[in-house]
């Protein structure tokens, strides 16, 4: 009989998988036409890829016995450290900013910061313009930082299923009945 605890873990895995990938992808693709997206972004889109591959794998584990023990368990502790990872780095590209303040002062510091400004390029007599510094971009500013900060929090409520998961794995390998 499959775990039911199982399929609700694995549920929460890909549905979580789903908005990291989401949001990921929803940021690469707000980037200004020509410009190379920040890594941490690519890094983001990969772990929801990954984690949605790695849920995948975990529900077919049911059925699919070589997937049980041992490999479930190395793919469930390889994908939580890959979301770990991914949480802590965007926690730290993200800094110390505000989200919701949209004085000028905080403006300054979401354009400073790649994960918010959209890309920027040089222009020919050598200034830098970003695709959200124009004013009628400002809003973006902010919600590419909610959004990063959604990833990243989504991506430390993925490692709590993960570490779970991870958990139910090994005791399966140590004990399979």
């Amino acid at each position: 009989m499959p775990n039911v605890v199982n399929f609700v873990l694995r549920g929460f895995q890909i549905l979580f998988a789903a908005v990291i990938l989401g949001l990921s992808v929803s940021l690469v693709k707000g980037q200004w036409e020509d410009t190379k997206p920040p890594i941490t972004l690519q890094y983001a889109a990969f772990v929801g890829g990954i984690t949605l591959v790695a849920a995948v794998v975990g529900l077919a584990s049911e059925w699919v016995t070589v997937l049980q023990g041992k490999i479930g368990f190395i793919i469930d502790g390889a994908t939580t450290v890959v979301n770990l990872a991914g949480g802590v780095l965007l926690g730290i590209m993200i800094g110390g900013v505000s989200c919701g303040d949209t004085s000028a002062e905080n403006r300054v510091k979401l354009l400073e910061n790649d994960l918010f400004n959209g890309g920027c390029r040089k222009a020919d007599d050598g200034t830098t313009y970003c695709y959200n510094e124009f004013s009628a971009r400002w809003k973006y500013l902010n919600s590419r930082c909610r959004e990063c900060t959604a990833d990243s929090v989504f991506m430390f409520l993925t490692f709590g299923i993960l570490v779970t998961s991870t958990a139910m794995a090994y005791r399966h390998a140590k004990n399979p009945y």
